[in-house]
């Protein structure tokens, strides 16, 4: 066709027309959709990703804090006990306190003491396999400074000797000794070989000092051995599937890992530490490698550093946080690899592309379908037109043929707005579905008053613990359940059924040797029928498990601590108080005291400005050590006692509590004013010795002798004369 300005017109079908904008705007909206369901995925794995490493990198520093503390407190009890003279190194005496310590902590491999005379002092766990077993071990000069080894009897007290050493022990050349020497503190020694096992071990070591500050003693030290309980501690995390964790130094020397691999490489004497990035495993290698080239030095690294890169192709998601307890100066490193995220966001995606795909397939159908629908009648309009202009006068067209053209069009729009509410609806649809399946218990069980079952909807996971042959619709409750099992369900089942009500329950089952807790819950469904919904709960059982043992350490160690502890609100009344600090203060338990002491600063402090001085402190510095004040106890007789305190407040800024620990210093006080008498009578001594000789260079000089002399020669009555 042509038009009357001779230019031809690009002819389409109608049916054409109406199909190609129809199928591009359903490809539009199903790739817009595939594509926002890819990013959604990569954002969940970095959201996933990101929280799992601070979770764990988390767990992880709590747990070297809780190492490390240990130690310092224990080495504060023994070097008081040292410089007071309740342990001698030289003269070994007081082993019962550190066996004490060991059964408490089961984590020490060793506590111990030595001194400027060379001698050793201490209580060692020396067989890893057996921590139950404990030997007393000490050297001096009496033993010519021989390594000598003594069991424990069941109280504590010294019995057999089981060993010696027959070469000479001396603990001042030991990098523990030299370092709490050198700089005057509590230090951390480097990593170093035990002298016993020549394992890895760091050793935290605090100086004793005598009355005088100025009277260095000796050192005391507590260590543990690394591969034994940082290893063990790693390889028990559940770090996604395959991902790693490990520690190094800033040397970059490995620490400890999640692997079975060894720290060290060489036997005997000539043990010596891995580098993490000459590990065996290759993912510990390869991450020290890029931290390496990333940072140049690992001293470099100040803060948390959350990285990715790729190793083998396929990237990894990891995470460096410092850890640091005086001179201590680890890097806790976390490894994991995306293909732990991947799987499930893989399995989603595609199926996110098999539904786009069926969707696009329906859609071409029906858009077929539409523009052949649509096209038909107006087709036949054309015909009948076709007809009427070659002569054909018998065709009947109604005249409205426009009006049609335009109900046409309304129809579209209507279909258009219809297939919108249809996708909102569709959308609404499966987000309820979604809630919904995410509430269904795991397995579901329509059954009839006397246990038989009548529809069974569920996990095969679960339908696999009560046995599948014996586990299907038309079984009955004892066919699936051990009698004890089946007795309990339908005491529950005839239990609901006559009062109408929820029942719920748990229970243990055992298959394949493995126990499983689930949660039974039965409802009502008409007179002789009830709804079964079988849960497993076995995961949140065990994490209820682990937090009450976790509880029941932390009441142990408050409970069983040398050292008085205490919070106290700051209006002045005790909070909480294990019975070491109501024995101090002469009560027979916490509860008396906390019952009976109303007002701490009245009540307890002899010197009430000193009860001002410390809350002062408190407020200026929010932590105090070695306060030092006198305190009245039950029966009104007085104290002296050292405090070591904190300000624990809320988020914002808010002080909710005082916490610390108390110690008595009673006989330390006494002992310094003793000395403090003993040096004034000795002074007075000493001056009236030195009048004496002063006397006496006198009498005994020649001028004296000879002015004696010449008195001597006078005569009396002359001179008065």
């Amino acid at each position: 066709m042509i038009h009357q300005n001779n230019t031809p017109v690009r002819r389409f079908r109608l049916r054409t027309t109406l199909l190609i904008p129809f199928l591009l705007q359903i490809i539009a909206a199903v790739g817009l959709v595939g594509w926002i369901a890819y990013r959604s995925g990569e954002q969940a794995v970095n959201d996933v990703a990101d929280q799992l490493r601070t979770e764990l990198t988390n767990r992880i520093t709590e747990k070297l804090s809780s190492y490390t503390e240990i130690p310092h407190t224990i080495n504060r009890l023994n070097a008081n006990a040292f410089a007071h003279g309740d342990i001698s190194v030289s003269n070994p005496q007081g082993e019962h306190q550190l066996w004490q310590q060991m059964q408490l902590y089961p984590s020490l491999s060793y506590v111990y003491c030595g001194d400027e005379q060379g001698s050793f002092f201490g209580v060692g766990r020396l067989s890893q396999e057996d921590r139950s077993k404990l030997t007393f071990v000490y050297s001096n000069a009496d033993t010519e400074f021989m390594r000598q080894d003594f069991a424990f009897n069941r109280r504590g007290n010294r019995a057999e000797q089981v060993g010696s050493l027959d070469r000479r022990y001396d603990p001042r050349s030991r990098p523990w000794y030299k370092a709490a020497q050198a700089e005057g503190k509590v230090m951390w020694s480097p990593i170093y070989l035990s002298f016993s096992t020549l394992l890895p071990t760091v050793t935290a070591s605090a100086p004793v000092y005598g009355v005088a500050e100025s009277e260095f003693m000796g050192v005391c030290g507590t260590d543990f051995f690394l591969p034994q309980e940082l290893n063990n501690f790693l390889q028990g995390l559940e770090i996604g599937k395959t991902g790693t964790a490990f520690i190094v130094e800033r040397s970059g020397k490995v620490v400890a890992t999640s692997t079975t691999e060894p720290t060290i490489t060489g036997e005997g004497e000539e043990s010596d530490r891995i580098l993490a990035t000459e590990s065996e495993n290759k993912t510990i290698r390869g991450t020290a490698e890029y931290l390496q080239a990333h940072f140049t030095d690992l001293s470099n690294i100040e803060s948390i550093q959350s990285l990715e890169f790729d190793l083998r192709g396929e990237r990894q998601y990891v995470q460096i946080v410092p850890f640091q307890d005086e001179n201590l100066d680890w890097l806790v490193v976390l490894t994991i690899p995306e293909s732990d995220f991947m799987a499930q966001i893989t399995a989603s995606r595609q199926q996110t592309l098999g539904l786009s795909i069926l969707a696009l397939g329906m859609a071409i159908l029906l858009g077929v379908f539409t523009s052949r629908w649509v096209s038909r009648p107006i087709l036949r309009v054309s015909q009948a037109s076709d007809k009427l202009a070659q002569g054909k006068l018998n065709q009947q067209v109604k005249p409205s043929s426009i009006i049609e053209i335009d109900r046409l069009a309304s129809s579209f729009n209507t279909m258009a707005r219809q297939l919108k509410e249809s996708f909102d609806a569709l959308r609404q649809s499966e987000a309820t579905n979604r809630a919904i399946v995410n509430t269904i218990p795991d397995l579901m069980i329509r059954a009839k008053g006397d246990g038989t079952y009548v529809e069974i909807v569920g996990c095969d996971r679960l339908r696999g613990v009560h046995g599948v042959k014996q586990f299907s619709t038309g079984s009955t409750v004892h066919e699936s359940l051990p009698q004890d099992l089946a007795d309990k369900r339908m005491h529950y089942i005839q239990q609901a059924l006559a009062t109408g009500e929820l029942q719920v329950y748990e229970h243990r089952i055992t298959v394949n040797g493995e126990t499983q807790e689930e949660e039974v819950r039965i409802l009502v469904l008409s007179e002789d029928e009830v709804l079964i919904m079988v849960r497993d709960i076995t995961d949140r059982k065990r994490a209820e498990e682990a937090l009450r043992i976790a509880e029941e350490n932390y009441r142990s160690i408050f409970e069983n601590a040398l050292e008085g502890i205490f919070q106290s609100s700051p209006e002045g009344r005790f909070i909480n108080a294990n019975p070491a600090l109501a024995k101090i203060y002469g009560y027979e338990s916490p509860e008396e005291m906390i019952t009976s002491i109303t007002n701490i600063s009245e009540q307890l402090y002899v010197d009430p400005e000193k009860r001002q001085e410390f809350r002062a402190l408190l407020q200026k510095q929010d932590s105090i050590k070695d306060f030092e004040y006198r305190c009245y106890c039950k029966n009104g007789s007085i104290i002296w006692t050292q405090i070591d305190a904190r300000v624990v407040k809320d988020q914002d800024g808010k002080v909710l509590y005082y916490e610390g620990m108390v110690q008595d210093i009673t006989d330390r006080k006494r002992q310094e004013e003793e000395l403090r008498r003993q040096l004034q009578e000795l002074q007075i001594e000493i001056d009236h010795k030195k009048r004496e000789r002063e006397v006496a260079m006198l009498t005994e000089s020649s001028y004296f002798q000879e002015v004696q002399k010449q008195i001597a020669e006078v005569n009396l009555d002359e001179f008065w004369s």
